[in-house]
Formats: structure tokens, C-alpha cells, sequence
């Protein structure tokens, strides 16, 4: 069983690692292979060059803040309507044989833990092109933080990125 607040193994009424108590009746759903840190970096590599092309776009027609603006909307509605589906694939995670699942229970997230997960990687960009305006040190930082993000699931023993340990979700091999 996997404590649904930190994501580390439990044997007991509360976790050992945050002190979070254990759901009652809880069981361990989850007990498929998780993704490898290679395949999720490739779907991600896929779903980023599959959703250039409509930003690049937008970008043209209605020039650079409106176009962005509404670039950001196409992207929530792409990565968050395909992982709430009950197959949890983006054209990504298709092509990796990867999905999104709840890590308590293994089932399809919900649109709260898929908006949840798309806005902490949107604050990375969103935090990226302000900061390319400004200071190279705050250009640093939201550079660490996201390369943090993204190697997380090296060191994470459910091979979890912090977005997924904060939407309370991990990627399975499909």
C-alpha cells in the first residue's frame, strides 16, 4: 500500500515518512510496472513537438500574447482531456506505451488531478518567459526547478516527478 499524500510505501495505520494517517479500507491497486524516466522523457519529447505546431500557428494569426494565451488553452485542453480518458494517454504516452493513472488507487485521474498536473509544469513556462525579461538569477531558478522536475523520478521510488507527487499521480507502462 502507498501513502496517498507522499507517495512512499505503508505498513501501518500512519506513514512513517509524513505522518499522514492511512485511509481506511485502503488497498494497493497499483500494482503495475511503472514507467522507466526514458519513456516518459520521449512521450513528453512527442506531445511537445506534436503541440508546436498549433502554438507556432496561433502565434502567427493572433499575434505574440494572444496567440500565446490561446496557445496555453489549447494545451490544458489537449493534455488534460486526453489524460482523463479512461485510457490516460496523451499521443505521447501512445507512442511509449505509457498512461497516467491516480497513484492511490491506479484508476483514470480526475480533471482536477490532470489540471492539477498540467499547471505545475504551465508555471515552469509561464514563470521561464517572464523571467527572460528580467533577471538571469530568476532565470536560473525556474531553470533549476524544472530540471529538478524533470530528473525527480530518477531518485523518486515510484518514479515520480514533483508534479505528479503534487496531483498525486504516476505513469505505468500501458
Amino acid at each position: 500500500m502507498f501513502c496517498a499524500n507522499c507517495g512512499s510505501s505503508v505498513d501501518a495505520a500512519v506513514c512513517r515518512v509524513c505522518g499522514t494517517p492511512v485511509q481506511a479500507g485502503a488497498h494497493d491497486a497499483v500494482s503495475t510496472v511503472l514507467a522507466g524516466w526514458w519513456s516518459r522523457v520521449g512521450a513528453t519529447i512527442i506531445d511537445s513537438l506534436f503541440l508546436i505546431v498549433p502554438t507556432l500557428v496561433l502565434d502567427l494569426l493572433l499575434g505574440n500574447l494572444v496567440g500565446q494565451i490561446v496557445a496555453i488553452g489549447v494545451q490544458a485542453t489537449y493534455m488534460i482531456g486526453l489524460q482523463t480518458q479512461p485510457s490516460g494517454q496523451t499521443l505521447g504516452n501512445r507512442a511509449l506505451q505509457t498512461r497516467v493513472r491516480d497513484a492511490l488507487t491506479g484508476h483514470t485521474i480526475s480533471v482536477r488531478q490532470a489540471t492539477v498536473r498540467w499547471a505545475c509544469i504551465a508555471v515552469y513556462g509561464i514563470l521561464e518567459v517572464f523571467s527572460s525579461t528580467g533577471s538571469s538569477s530568476f532565470t536560473a531558478l525556474v531553470s533549476v526547478l524544472a530540471l529538478a522536475d524533470c530528473l525527480y523520478p530518477l531518485v523518486s521510488p515510484r518514479k515520480q516527478t514533483i508534479h505528479d507527487r503534487i496531483a498525486h499521480t504516476i505513469v505505468v507502462r500501458a
